[in-house]
């Protein structure tokens, strides 16, 4: 399947799973969201161990990391996700990730209206992912794009932290 898509002025490509550590300068730069998600900064390998945190049980390429790259070739986002989980249709986001000096310019915006026209055309109606009960920007914004509450899980570990997640649904009319 061809993931590729135009957000604004980023570029979304496909990046194969065995390729993920092309993804940790980016994950460096983000030190912000590693602190408030595991209480530490990116370990030296946490890109390459994205695909590697996937539920079990999934078929080959239905899980699918995108690079979101500047015109120059730059990657300053990432977006991890996976087709047709929970259940067929459903589309569930693990990551949006954009490097903090393209945040709050409308480019996470743009990139998720693109990636739902992608998922729409290949016969999604449905989108879910989990946000952190700290992580207040990520309310407010998966909130702003349509997303509804599901419920609350956890807590669930990651790295030094307990968290409660809530989880959250679109759908894609």
């Amino acid at each position: 399947m061809d993931f590729r898509f135009q957000a604004g002025e980023l570029t979304a490509e496909r990046v194969p799973d065995t390729e993920a550590e092309r993804f940790q300068p980016l994950l460096d730069g983000c030190e912000d969201f590693h602190q408030l998600t595991y209480g530490r900064p990116a370990l030296p390998d946490q890109a390459r161990l994205i695909p590697s945190e996937r539920p079990p049980g999934l078929v080959s390429g239905q899980g699918h990391l995108l690079a979101l790259k500047t015109a120059t070739g730059e990657v300053v986002g990432l977006l991890e996700a996976l087709r047709d989980f929970p259940t067929p249709g459903e589309w569930y986001i693990g990551i949006l990730l954009l490097a903090p000096q393209v945040r709050g310019q409308g480019r996470g915006q743009a990139v998720l209206h693109a990636y739902e026209a992608l998922v729409r055309a290949s016969g999604g109606t449905r989108l879910r992912l989990a946000v952190l009960e700290q992580n207040e920007a990520a309310h407010r914004f998966w909130t702003r794009m349509g997303f509804q509450p599901e419920n609350w899980v956890g807590p669930v570990e990651q790295g030094l932290k307990r968290h409660r997640l809530l989880r959250m649904t679109k759908a894609l009319g």
